[in-house]
């Protein structure tokens, strides 16, 4: 009996404590260089661009996020999915994967080479992890505390971010409460940056809500009269002064009871990776102005970027809201200081705004981004779609409006801290009911493409079953459970993801099938790293009610793969920007953690390289505004970059363009309003509205007195 008896012990300490003795296939051979170290790629197999999808049964990445259909029908907030983050857990050079999961069924995946994964979540984060306790949302592998290894944060529904800290050996203790995390809101996305210069990372988390009315029939509002305006006070006898009614409704000009999501949370870092919550009304946050705010805003936020959008090295914070929410965007003054951009810098934004990438599409120097909204791609759908309107008339404020309109947006940067918005013209406004957006250079051509997430587990858009369904709880008057089971009427929108290739010249191509992307299902989450050390970045997808795909990515052309070390406590780099010349573009990407819809990639980057005789030179700007240059690198190689220790010298002050105009609008001394009017009140059958065009304007000598007057109509 000894023998048997002591095979099961051994089994079970395999079972316990396996991916600690697990044999990984062998990592990069680095060869030290002078400003970090470089290790070349071994022969690459020929091949199309695209991607080949890989077998759990294969890999053993087997995972699902199961919903069930009843709580689906309850509570609809858990339809917007959970996410994927990527990274190195326990430093064996190999990219592992962690998978949100709702009904407490996350999971941590390491990755043992040659497309080989092993599921170690009870050995890396115990057996009775609260991960098994809650929905998970969104995930983010990233350095909090400055020592190396990659912490995991979580976000939840109802329990907001928690926080794992990690061992340096891939093995994590909860230590959410000790860091000043948690809280009770349904918290979605998270971003990380160096917001205010002092070299740690600190933490922006989106935040959704835990319900909503929309799932309840039954609510009793009480409204008052508060300053002049009527404010809802009361619901079901609850004051709205409680913590989960705070700012949740509110009254418009035409009597109708809005509901609004939750606040975000800004966190800063003490550099010992503990947070501290900045409010809102602090003083961080301002207006376009430059006031700050004095109300605190209650958006349905879905995702978050912290990327450099005006070019002066500091991370910058698009903020992308659901519903009515407006998008928020941020501009840091390298202090942590947040100002809202220029009304007139962006002119328009998405309505329905899931997930934001940046990336320069033209290749002109500046970045552009692009947000992803629900616009069916098919015009006869769209007939039935809900259309997005606004709970009131939108009010016409000419060169100050910024409008939000129900499909995709792509903002291309001028250089002048304005963008133009060109969806329509790159073919990307339509994509149907999409999550992430993720600018990635495919085919390794020098121009990044967009890869997009999409599906729903229902088509709640369509307005015939929609109405339906109000019939019959009309007639029937069924009481709220059963109202709720009618929503098993509307459709299924499993949908295919959507791959376009950049064409060069601002247009882009659907090649979804041709590269292998066009997998129909429920997508959600989306990340990307490199898992097989060939230098190109493979895909994970985090799917609802079926199991996570895994993308290897089949690009043959010669690349480089750069990864930057950065001095503690920001080693990862986060918000440097790599430049890359000599290639077939000039080509730029930035460093980031999070950031992507429930999200987070690997902290790397891939350039491509054209020709193999290529000479390709790098140049890296890091957050604390040092500079590092590597010059002459050939091509199929990955490259470690390592920041410079010492004082940041001083950047050399630019000058400013001479302005070509001179606004002199004050001295006309007139004002023009305009009144608010709903077009699609009157005629909701409209394609768009024509009560917005506007006065007009003309120039001529009215009193030939040789010099020009102005006329100006009413609008």
């Amino acid at each position: 009996m000894t023998k048997p008896h002591l095979s099961i012990v051994l089994i079970s300490l395999v079972v316990a404590f396996g991916w600690l003795g697990s044999v990984a296939a062998e990592p990069l051979e680095w060869v030290t260089q002078a400003v970090g170290r470089a290790a070349r790629l071994s022969a690459l197999a020929p091949g199309r661009s695209g991607f080949s999808e890989l077998a759990p049964e294969t890999t053993g990445l087997s995972f699902t996020n199961h919903l069930s259909l009843d709580r689906s029908l309850t509570n609809h907030i858990l339809l917007n999915g959970s996410g994927v983050a990527l990274g190195d857990v326990d430093g064996d050079g190999w990219c592992d994967v962690f998978l949100s999961g709702l009904n407490g069924g996350s999971a941590l995946f390491r990755n043992l080479g040659d497309w080989r994964f092993t599921n170690i979540t009870a050995a890396a984060l115990g057996t009775q992890s609260k991960l098994k306790q809650f929905d998970a949302t969104g995930a983010v592998l990233a350095d909090l505390d400055g020592d190396g290894d990659l912490d995991l944060l979580v976000n939840g529904i109802g329990v907001g971010t928690r926080c794992w800290r990690n061992d340096g050996r891939g093995v994590f203790q909860d230590v959410t409460e000790e860091v000043r995390l948690g809280g009770k809101s349904g918290a979605t996305s998270l971003a990380l940056a160096d917001i205010d210069g002092d070299g740690d990372l600190d933490l922006y988390v989106v935040n959704y809500r835990t319900s909503t009315v929309r799932d309840e029939f039954q609510q009793r509002f009480e409204i008052k009269r508060v300053n002049g305006q009527p404010t809802v006070t009361a619901v079901n006898g609850r004051p709205t002064t409680e913590p989960d009614l705070l700012g949740r409704f509110s009254v418009d000009s035409q009597g109708h009871i809005n509901e609004h999501g939750e606040a975000d949370v800004l966190y800063w870092n003490d550099g010992q990776g503990r947070f501290t919550a900045i409010p809102f009304t602090s003083g961080a946050f301002r207006d376009e102005r430059g006031e700050a705010l004095t109300a605190t805003p209650y958006d349905w936020g879905l995702a978050a970027m912290f990327r450099d959008i005006n070019g002066d090295g500091a991370p910058d914070l698009y903020v992308c809201n659901d519903l009515a929410s407006p998008d928020r965007i941020w501009l840091n003054d390298g202090r942590g200081n947040l100002r809202a951009i220029p009304r007139t810098a962006i002119r328009k934004t998405s309505w329905f705004s899931m997930g934001v990438d940046f990336g320069d599409l033209n290749r002109d120097g500046f970045d552009d981004f692009f947000v992803t909204d629900m616009l069916s791609r098919d015009p006869v759908r769209r007939q039935i779609e809900a259309a997005a309107r606004g709970a009131e008339p939108e009010s016409f404020t000419g060169s100050e409006a910024r409008p939000q309109c129900a499909r995709n947006t792509l903002f291309l940067g001028r250089g002048d801290g304005t963008f133009a918005e060109a969806a329509w013209y790159a073919g990307l406004a339509a994509s149907g009911w999409s999550w992430s957006p993720v600018l990635l250079d495919v085919d390794l051509d020098g121009y990044e493409d967009v890869l997009i997430s999409t599906g729903f587990e229902r088509d709640v858009q369509n307005v015939d079953v929609a109405e339906e369904i109000e019939a019959i709880r009309q007639r029937d008057k069924l009481p709220d459970a059963a109202a709720l089971q009618l929503r098993r009427r509307f459709p299924s929108l499993a949908l295919p993801n959507l791959a376009f290739r950049n064409r060069g010249d601002l247009t882009f191509a659907d090649v979804s099938r041709e590269w292998g992307f066009d997998l129909t299902g429920i997508s959600q989450g989306i990340a990307l790293a490199d898992m097989d050390h060939d230098g190109d970045l493979d895909v994970v997808l985090n799917n609802q009610n079926a199991p996570a795909t895994l993308l290897r990515n089949n690009s043959a052309a010669p690349r480089l793969a750069v990864r930057l070390r950065g001095q503690p406590p920001n080693t990862q780099a986060i918000g440097a920007r790599i430049i890359v010349t000599g290639g077939p573009v000039t080509q730029s990407q930035e460093i980031i953690a999070g950031g992507r819809y429930l999200s987070g990639d690997e902290p790397a980057r891939v350039f491509a390289a054209g020709s193999l005789t290529n000479r390709l030179n790098v140049t890296v700007t890091w957050r604390s505004g040092r500079r590092s240059e590597w010059t002459g690198l050939a091509p199929n190689q990955w490259i470690e970059i390592v920041e410079p220790a010492g004082e940041v010298s001083a950047a050399k002050p630019h000058a400013a363009p001479t302005p070509w105009f001179t606004n002199v609008s004050s001295r006309l001394g007139h004002h023009h309003v305009e009144q608010p009017f709903d077009d699609f009140t009157r005629q909701p059958l409209l394609p768009r509205r024509l009560s917005q065009l506007g006065p007009a304007v003309c120039w001529g000598d009215l009193n030939q007195d040789g010099w020009d007057d102005l006329v100006i109509g009413s609008g």
